[in-house]
């Protein structure tokens, strides 16, 4: 018997890798979101069914509880918060509050989330599907812009997709994005520098559930850096939902809770 052989084995089993070493990538999957009836214009879509990636370590994967509370939020208040306002959101995922914003005629709905290629990918799907399924094609098209940006970094890249004469956005959108404790200074900076200072109702939406029941404190340390940077802080709403995650019975109640606030200047 050679060297060889006696290393390699049979069928060079030594370097065999295991059944199921290659494990096949999880497909995108599809989400529909049904918005309230009696907010529904003979003219608008009644759902929004969007695309999510497969699978991303950043959470894109899933349509967050705290997503359609923030959309139905937004649904109701369409007319004052959205109409002819220019929108930013933040971690956007599948971007549902945005699409919630042209329905409402936003100005500008600018969709970011961190440039990872297929979750920027998957949002321009969506904007094209949106697009396509609209009144106006052309009209949607250019109400939105997709980008990938990294909270804290330089803001110019969001303020050059305002439309001229614009100081800031009217409204930022910070749906399920808190959970990143480390991120909370870089998060508020770049709201801190993207929000409107001139249109005098410009204000952040934080919309949010707190899914680690034992870290909730720092979850509300938020706000509390908030108020230090110069944001005022108002608490919205608390809605009971369901946890999006099997884990201790015992904290069930608190991680079904979502809880919603504005921060302004």
């Amino acid at each position: 018997m050679s060297d060889s052989e006696d290393i390699l084995g049979d069928g060079n089993a030594l370097f065999a890798e295991p059944d199921d070493f290659y494990k096949p990538e999880i497909p995108a999957s599809f989400d529909t979101y049904e918005r309230k009836p009696d907010l529904v214009n003979a003219s608008e879509p009644g759902n929004i069914t969007l695309r999510l990636v497969g699978k991303s370590p950043l959470w894109g994967h899933l349509l967050w509880n705290a997503s359609k509370v923030t959309a139905n939020y937004l649904d109701m208040r369409g007319s004052t918060l959205l109409a002819k306002k220019t929108v930013l959101e933040l971690g956007a995922g599948a971007g549902l509050p945005s699409f919630i914003g042209a329905i409402h005629d936003a100005k500008r709905v600018v969709i970011t989330d961190y440039p990872e290629a297929d979750l920027i990918d998957n949002i321009e799907y969506n904007v094209d599907h949106y697009a396509k399924e609209s009144n106006d094609e052309q009209k949607e098209r250019e109400r939105f812009r997709v980008a990938g940006y990294i909270w804290g970094n330089d803001v110019k890249p969001l303020r050059e997709f305002l439309p001229a004469g614009s100081d800031g956005y009217d409204l930022i959108i910070l749906s399920d994005v808190i959970f990143n404790h480390s991120e909370h200074a870089k998060l508020l900076a770049t709201c801190w520098n993207c929000l409107s200072r001139t249109s005098g109702s410009s204000k952040v939406l934080v919309v949010f559930t707190p899914h680690r029941a034992r870290l909730f404190h720092r979850d509300l340390q938020f706000f509390d850096d908030a108020k230090q940077l110069g944001f005022k802080v108002e608490k919205l709403f608390e809605e009971k939902w369901w946890p999006m995650f099997e884990e201790e019975e015992e904290t069930k109640d608190i991680r079904s809770m979502v809880y919603g606030y504005y921060l302004t200047f």
